[in-house]
């Protein structure tokens, strides 16, 4: 059933004349609308505080961790993905603690996407979804020893670099490949060979193959992974013979 304007609002979907009128507001004034009763007001100004201003990703992210609002907090991701370098080093740190929808044990089953699934965390989706520049930050982050951060930077690697092949190499994919072999925690050796779908390189590959014999989700996931890179070659085979 389609959501009334009144529902759509209580949720803070604001307006395009809403944030058209905060566009011209300084960044002290939208930092004071982040605390409007108005959930609408409240998105509005969310859109139009860049967070390369100075201590506007600091706001944002604090205004995320409290927002309950669901168009609010997608303002808040939107804006916070127009960040760079600097937005990414603030938003790291709350990997994993936005939010309740990560997965924190093992699913039933393997996933039914046919591409590489969205991050679920709100901060690694919105990472995901910045510059490339950011890419080596994620990275870090795998060797860091943290495991809910190293859990869900993974979704971004993985997600950044399938779309994006110029992140795609052998040196990448053995920071995730480390990963693999020495991380006893389930969870993330599930997500890393995920991950190692966006990563069609020869190790790799080897690696999915020695997993995608077992009969567990490990194995099942280490097929799936297999199974989209052959469909990616497939794909761009296909091209280049149009072509």
């Amino acid at each position: 059933m389609k959501s009334t304007q009144t529902e759509l609002r209580s949720r803070g979907k604001a307006s395009k004349e809403e944030i058209a009128a905060c566009m011209g507001l300084p960044a002290e004034e939208l930092a004071k609308e982040l605390h409007n009763p108005d959930p609408c007001r409240r998105s509005a100004a969310a859109y139009c505080l860049h967070p390369e201003t100075e201590g506007a990703a600091e706001l944002l992210l604090e205004q995320l961790c409290r927002e309950t609002c669901l168009y609010t907090r997608i303002a808040v991701c939107e804006s916070l993905e127009k960040g760079g370098r600097a937005a990414a080093e603030k938003m790291i740190p709350y990997l994993g603690r936005v939010g309740k929808n990560q997965h924190r044990s093992l699913p039933d089953k393997v996933s039914s996407k046919k591409s590489y699934p969205l991050p679920r965390d709100l901060i690694a989706r919105t990472l995901a979804g910045m510059d490339l520049a950011v890419f080596p930050l994620l990275l870090d982050v795998l060797d860091t020893g943290d495991t809910w951060k190293i859990s869900e930077a993974l979704d971004a690697v993985g997600f950044m670099a399938f779309y994006h092949p110029s992140l795609v190499s052998e040196k990448n994919a053995d920071r995730v490949i480390r990963l693999l072999t020495s991380c006893e925690d389930e969870v993330i050796q599930w997500k890393a060979l995920i991950c190692l779908s966006a990563f069609p390189v020869p190790e790799g590959i080897q690696i999915l193959e020695e997993f995608a014999g077992k009969p567990d989700l490990c194995g099942a996931e280490a097929a799936r992974s297999l199974r989209l890179i052959a469909g990616k070659r497939k794909d761009k085979s296909g091209k280049k013979e149009k072509n």
